[in-house]
């Protein structure tokens, strides 16, 4: 079975932003960015053979590939049949927001009590604020998705602790799939995502865990 060690670590999920190298690669980053999209909708099927053929490749990669996505919660495996494109229910939504308050609460208080230098992310968080504004001024929904979860994906890589930023990074399909949702159903928000996380990375910047979990518990609608 494939891992997610060469696919989605460091700051996560953005299969459309590094060179696949692999058949298994090529499969999953085609594959995940048009789940996470939107373009293969919740409940499609899809099977290995017509994936195997769309990329030339035997059905070996295309298999280990569609396991990785499951473990990612992205696909449901049926034998002999295919796989079924997942589809999120506000309940499971609710559940991932929670788990990924846990893990980038618990990220930012180990950096600003110290155990890693929150400093040290600043110049990545601008730069995917800056991503995003850009994605924003032209409605580029993936790009944005993709740049918003990278920012909270930094944010945790910041903290030092690799087994937490192993378990965001395993999260790091659905949630950027769950921002492409927000988003697409509300163009509006694109600015205001924007705005909270230039003052995410303010709080950061100062040290301010406290600050910044309030923010995050705003940001994502939590209470």
């Amino acid at each position: 079975m494939a891992t997610t060690s060469h696919i989605s670590r460091h700051w996560s999920w953005h299969p459309d932003t590094i060179p696949a190298k692999t058949a298994v690669e090529r499969v999953y980053a085609s594959v995940s960015s048009a789940i996470v999209g939107g373009t293969l909708a919740a409940g499609s099927l899809i099977t290995e053979g017509e994936i195997a053929e769309q990329f030339d490749v035997s059905r070996t990669p295309v298999r280990e590939a569609f396991l990785l996505m499951e473990s990612q919660g992205l696909l449901r495996l049926y034998p002999k049949k295919g796989a079924v494109v997942t589809t999120p229910t506000p309940e499971e939504n609710s559940h991932l927001l929670q788990v990924r308050v846990m893990l980038e609460s618990r990220a930012v208080e180990l950096q600003t009590a110290g155990a890693a230098e929150p400093w040290g992310t600043a110049a990545d968080l601008a730069s995917l604020i800056a991503v995003q504004r850009e994605a924003a001024a032209r409605a580029d929904v993936p790009a944005f998705a993709r740049a918003d979860h990278q920012f909270h994906a930094r944010v945790v890589a910041g903290s030092g602790n690799p087994i937490i930023d192993d378990f965001y990074a395993q999260l790091g399909p659905r949630l950027a799939r769950l921002t492409c949702l927000t988003v697409q159903a509300n163009t509006a928000v694109l600015q205001r995502f924007v705005d909270e996380h230039t003052e995410l990375a303010k709080a950061l910047a100062a040290s301010d865990h406290r600050g910044y979990e309030l923010l995050l518990h705003r940001h994502i609608g939590l209470p």
